[in-house]
């Protein structure tokens, strides 16, 4: 009997997880880190070549649960206002695995001495393949469960953002092209189906070692309940970052990070579910890693970014 009910839990959860992601949202939990993995308008904010990776496990503790790998870069060209970038991902959800590769163009001018205006466009496309003779049913032999399916559907990506060295405000979607659920097959052109993502934050200055900067992320679909994700950070010389807040997906988020190097930062992130999960998963873990292919960052403002 527990061992039916250990394949209902890993199974339902599974489809939960697939359904959370089936319009290719990636799950990212260190966007405080990089901007640019959840708006594309970001890009070049570090005035340099940008480089970032990161690994992600949800849900500790619960066999096949989510995880994934996300690989990106990005950098103003030799003009200052034309901005490229590029993303790799893969995710894996147990039974099916959700790949796909976005590159970025955008342009950006100056609003005022310390401040930049940005927009970006992010096409690539998505690659799904599900195994659905992974699933552990209670009922052996079920037809729906017995075969392999893969598909590939385009992304179109808008980002546009307006930031400073106190400020940062910017809105997005990860793809104006849409599938349905589980089949990416019939992917169409349908803003009003995407996902939108909004982040706003600001930095205050407490003296002469330390800042705060609270920010928040939001994103909404018209099929599911917006989430919202609030995080505070207190910035120690710009070397230790040390944050904590919580989104209404009911999960505690907390992180610590650390300009290990000049050019090098290393960040750690930390996911507790106090909602129906609490019990079964031990908490999501990301780590991540930021090198900057510049001796010396001269952002507008590098605490952001």
């Amino acid at each position: 009997m527990r061992a039916k009910i250990r394949v209902l839990t890993t199974s339902i959860l599974s489809l939960v997880a697939l359904c959370a992601t089936a319009q290719n949202d990636l799950i990212i939990g260190q966007y405080i880190h990089n901007r640019y993995a959840v708006n594309a308008g970001f890009a070049g904010s570090r005035e340099g070549l940008t480089l970032f990776g990161s690994f992600r496990k949800q849900w500790g503790g619960i066999e096949n649960t989510p995880q994934s790998i996300l690989i990106n870069g990005h950098a103003p060209l030799k003009n200052n206002k034309l901005t490229i970038g590029a993303s790799l991902y893969n995710q894996k959800i147990h039974q099916s695995q959700n790949s796909g590769i976005l590159v970025s163009i955008g342009y950006r001018t100056r609003v005022t001495d310390d401040s930049w205006l940005g927009l970006a466009l992010q096409p690539g496309v998505s690659l799904r393949s599900t195994d659905w003779t992974k699933i552990q049913t209670v009922t052996q032999g079920d037809a729906a469960f017995g075969e392999s399916v893969s598909s590939a559907s385009p992304l179109m990506g808008v980002g546009v953002s307006w930031y400073g060295r106190q400020f940062f405000v910017g809105a997005s979607t990860s793809s104006l092209f849409v599938a349905d659920d589980f089949d990416q097959r019939d992917a169409k052109f349908d803003p009003a189906g995407a996902t939108y993502i909004a982040t706003a934050g600001y930095l205050f200055d407490l003296g002469t070692d330390f800042q705060l900067q609270p920010s928040v992320l939001a994103s909404y679909n018209q099929k599911n309940s917006a989430i919202v994700d609030g995080t505070v950070s207190a910035i120690w010389r710009d070397f230790v970052w040390v944050n904590a807040g919580y989104r209404t997906t009911n999960e505690v988020v907390a992180g610590v990070a650390v300009q290990a190097l000049p050019q090098l930062r290393v960040a750690y992130g930390y996911e507790f579910n106090i909602g129906d999960l609490n019990g079964y998963s031990s908490g999501s873990h990301e780590i991540s890693l930021q090198y900057d292919l510049v001796y010396k960052v001269k952002a507008t403002g590098p605490k952001f970014f």
